[in-house]
């Protein structure tokens, strides 16, 4: 196992994954996000004169940050569901339980998800 200075050293702060989706018989290809870019996300989802959080938009935007392809800003794909932008695109081209399966993926790859010797411990007991 590595010291933490020579993992830091390392490490890449871009990983990549696939997601199967099987009502499209196709597979997603998504990445971690950054610090800066999971902000950018929550300021964009932060709306009205309250300022609240809306969750929809905030997991769309999740969706359109993490996702390398398809692009969900793609001229071809917006047109083809009559999305005003990437995230109403996220919203009509993908189903729920499919938005859930990308985000959970995304977030995993960013840091969010147990590790597997957090895993490994958990299973033990």
């Amino acid at each position: 196992m590595a010291k933490g200075l020579d993992a830091l050293l390392g490490a890449q702060l871009e990983v990549t994954d696939e997601v199967y989706i099987p009502r499209l018989k196709a597979k997603l290809t998504v990445k971690s996000l950054t610090n800066a870019e999971l902000e950018r996300v929550r300021l964009q989802a932060t709306v009205g004169k309250n300022r609240e959080l809306n969750d929809d938009l905030y997991n769309n935007l999740i969706i359109v940050q993490g996702c390398v392809d398809p692009d969900f800003s793609n001229k071809a794909l917006l047109a083809h569901y009559g999305a005003t932008d990437a995230a109403d695109c996220v919203h009509k081209a993908i189903l729920p339980g499919e938005r859930a399966k990308l985000i959970g993926k995304i977030l995993d790859l960013s840091g969010f998800g147990a590790d597997e010797e957090e895993e490994l411990e958990e299973a033990k007991n």
